[in-house]
């Protein structure tokens, strides 16, 4: 009879305890997840719920001076390890402006190198030598189809391509011009004949023979003048200097 009664009540107990732990147990959660809610807000919302207002303002304006009075005393733990976060990611977009300025500043300076490094490469004994060169070519064949060229003989018309070469080479130099091929077509066109033919009719009042002319035209060609007298190497600068005034008058656009 008593294990009846023992039975009765553990049947009758056991569901009733079970749904007084369920019921006790669902508050228990309802509880804890309610204060992990109220936990993770209070974290999420720190800048705008506990951090004060003078020390919020400085945080969230990277640009403002962060000076080290900030009263930690008034926080908590986990709110100077949020704070001190603040304050390195303010430093590191300091940092990174700094950086930025000295990347624009080495920029610059790689393109001035580069330019002063193409400047040196165009003025080079090689490379400039070369563009001389083809320039003497272009305008000697170019002297050689206009029709005013026809009243000079053809050695004439080898020193006025030398001398026009010549003075190309002296010009670029002395103004260190650096010429894009357009402006060389243009110099080569339309400037260095009429360069030409004013040393070709130059010649023909310096030199009194033949063999003077020779001395002449050896001269634009290499730069030689031993075998010439004081009076031819006189003479020839007096009819070089106004062809040279007219020639830079027509250049002085490039400068």
């Amino acid at each position: 009879m008593q294990i009846g009664k023992l039975k009765l009540a553990l049947l009758i107990g056991g569901p009733l305890l079970l749904i007084i732990l369920s019921v006790a147990g669902y508050f228990i959660y309802t509880s804890l997840m309610e204060q992990h809610r109220e936990n993770t807000e209070r974290v999420e919302g720190f800048g705008e719920l506990v951090i004060p207002g003078d020390i919020k303002s400085e945080l969230l304006n990277p640009d403002s001076t962060l000076t080290p009075s900030i009263p930690e005393s008034r926080l908590s733990p986990s709110e100077r390890v949020i704070l001190t976060l603040k304050l390195e990611r303010a430093k590191l977009v300091e940092e990174a402006v700094q950086m930025r300025a000295q990347i624009s500043e080495l920029q610059d300076k790689v393109v001035t190198l580069e330019e002063y490094k193409r400047t040196n490469e165009r003025y080079s004994p090689h490379s400039f030598d070369e563009e001389v060169s083809q320039v003497h070519t272009r305008i000697k064949q170019l002297l050689a189809t206009l029709e005013e060229s026809k009243r000079f003989t053809r050695n004439q018309l080898k020193g006025m391509s030398a001398a026009a070469a010549k003075e190309y080479r002296r010009y670029l130099k002395q103004y260190k011009l650096v010429l894009e091929p357009g402006d060389i077509d243009t110099v080569v066109n339309e400037h260095l004949p009429v360069y030409a033919y004013c040393i070709g009719d130059g010649m023909d009042i310096a030199a009194n023979n033949r063999a003077e002319e020779l001395f002449i035209i050896e001269y634009f060609k290499t730069d030689k003048t031993e075998l010439m007298s004081s009076r031819l190497r006189s003479d020839l600068k007096a009819i070089m200097e106004p062809c040279q005034e007219m020639f830079n008058k027509r250049m002085a656009y490039l400068l």
